[in-house]
């Protein structure tokens, strides 16, 4: 849903898809159909901004499949949804029966979590608005705090370094900027 701020500018407001369990494109596709249009609907709007939280199978694949990503991108349309923000936290298996210290990994030592966001920068390029210039990933703190070494630091170190040359790698082919937030979680490093 998009709200104007009194400076004039698009102020985006959405919620998260986490709340509802897909761990593949055909549960996407279903919660847009269960949950983002019914609410839209309800609410009289004629758009309405889902967060999507899109497991790594699924980012993997819409990364690799464009017909997979303008599928998602024309069921989104279709059902005057947009997306302007992913939720790169949960990697996987968010709503298995135990969750706990598990959902902080991969983490920022772990080369695939740096795959996993860059990825979702990537497939949110393609899924923002045509007048939306910038979108944003939110991801998990830097990993729990036990144990932290300084080899912990310097990988950390070096995949936020790798994770801004993306970044701008990104923003240079697209003409949009991904901003990625991390996610300040009691217990973790940040």
């Amino acid at each position: 849903m998009r709200l104007r701020h009194r400076d004039g500018t698009t102020v985006h407001l959405a919620y998260c898809t986490n709340v509802h369990a897909a761990e593949d494109l055909d549960g996407v596709l279903a919660q847009l159909a269960r949950y983002g249009e019914p609410v839209r609907e309800r609410l009289g709007a004629d758009r309405i901004g889902l967060g999507l939280w899109l497991a790594a199978p699924v980012v993997t694949a819409l990364a690799a499949d464009r017909s997979a990503l303008d599928l998602l991108r024309k069921e989104l349309d279709l059902r005057g949804i947009e997306v302007v923000t992913l939720n790169a936290f949960p990697y996987a298996g968010f709503h298995a029966p135990t969750v706990k210290k598990a959902v902080y990994r991969p983490d920022w030592t772990e080369r695939p979590r740096l795959d996993h966001t860059l990825a979702c920068a990537r497939v949110l390029a393609e899924l923002l608005p045509p007048d939306a210039a910038r979108g944003s990933v939110s991801t998990l703190p830097l990993a729990w705090r036990t144990p932290w070494t300084p080899r912990r630091d310097d990988l950390a170190r070096r995949h936020l370094d790798l994770l801004s040359q993306g970044l701008a790698a990104l923003a240079a082919d697209t003409g949009r900027t991904v901003r990625v937030g991390f996610e300040p979680e009691p217990g973790c490093l940040i």
